[in-house]
């Protein structure tokens, strides 16, 4: 049952261009007048949902609420899952970021009234969570658990374009426009590739996403059949083409169609190395843009509760 006295919300106030920080007398009424007298904290930097949400855990929170975005999220799960309290506390998602992708698997998620009815009203599921270990762009290898895509090739390039854009339009037109500006400037990255302990070969690719849930990137559907309890992981390999032939690759990862494309193989697996042959191939975890390859990528198995996961995505 869900406990206010035990619930904090971390909440980021630069998300969906900065309406969270303008508007937080009204919003974070809004949630007390919904949830009750639970702790509300808003962050300052890159990092501190990662350190609020230790800290808040260490207190006795056993429900921690993320308002922002997918990376928001991403922290206050990789907050979590290091504080080894992961069997015992339970996470929650208020949207408010560019994309929201992962709150499109919790129906009732779109507002913030209707996401406050789901936090109080709805189960807990146990949900898989991801482990990427990468190079951070300071030159040392990093590891980080993450929630819903992590991807590698010209997906980290994207994020890059969409951090700097200082435009107001909507999650979808921002990524999309981003995807037309990296597709202009990225060198397809030669990889090789393992899952499981299998060789599956060297590729030239846009990208290969590692997939938890189905959508990233502000509504594109990577991996359409995804499930987030299914203890594996969906792995999207998309090869390096011309522009002419990848543009209906990329017009069908808004349906979920681009599998059937000859340049789409797929996979699924819990464990997924990546090294690097030629090129950059630029990271993308949950949105953010922390670094780039080689990367190792590792599943636990429905090792975090999260609040509200609709029937279909488990």
């Amino acid at each position: 049952m869900f406990d206010p006295t035990k619930t904090i919300v971390i909440a980021n106030p630069m998300a969906r261009h900065g309406f969270v920080g303008e508007n937080w007398p009204e919003l974070s009424a809004k949630i007390r007048d919904a949830l009750g007298p639970v702790e509300l904290q808003l962050t300052a930097s890159r990092g501190d949902g990662l350190r609020i949400g230790k800290e808040a855990m260490a207190r006795g929170a056993r429900t921690v609420l993320s308002f922002g975005g997918d990376g928001t999220h991403s922290e206050i799960v990789d907050a979590i899952m290091r504080s080894e309290l992961n069997r015992e506390v339970t996470m929650g998602i208020l949207h408010a970021g560019t994309g929201g992708d992962f709150r499109r698997m919790i129906p009732g998620a779109e507002e913030l009234e209707s996401a406050c009815k789901v936090i109080r009203e709805k189960p807990a599921v146990p949900i898989d969570i991801g482990w990427v270990q990468y190079v951070h762009d300071e030159g040392h290898t990093e590891g980080r658990y993450f929630l819903n895509i992590t991807s590698m090739g010209m997906g980290g390039l994207v994020d890059r374009h969409v951090a700097a854009s200082k435009s107001k339009s909507s999650g979808k037109a921002k990524y999309f426009k981003a995807v037309l500006r990296a597709n202009m400037q990225y060198k397809p990255a030669k990889i090789r590739l393992r899952i499981d302990g299998r060789d599956e070969g060297e590729h030239v690719i846009s990208n290969i996403c590692v997939c938890n849930g189905r959508w990233a990137g502000g509504s594109m559907m990577f991996a359409p059949d995804a499930r987030v309890a299914d203890g594996m992981f969906d792995i999207v390999l998309i090869r390096a083409a011309s522009t002419l032939r990848g543009l209906p690759v990329m017009a069908g990862l808004y349906k979920g169609t681009h599998v059937r494309s000859p340049l789409v193989s797929t996979y699924r697996g819990r464990h997924v190395e990546v090294d690097m042959i030629e090129n950059t191939a630029w990271m993308d975890i949950d949105g953010e843009a922390p670094g780039v390859g080689p990367a190792e990528f590792r599943l636990h198995e429905r090792a975090l509760r999260v609040i509200g996961i609709g029937a279909e995505f488990i």
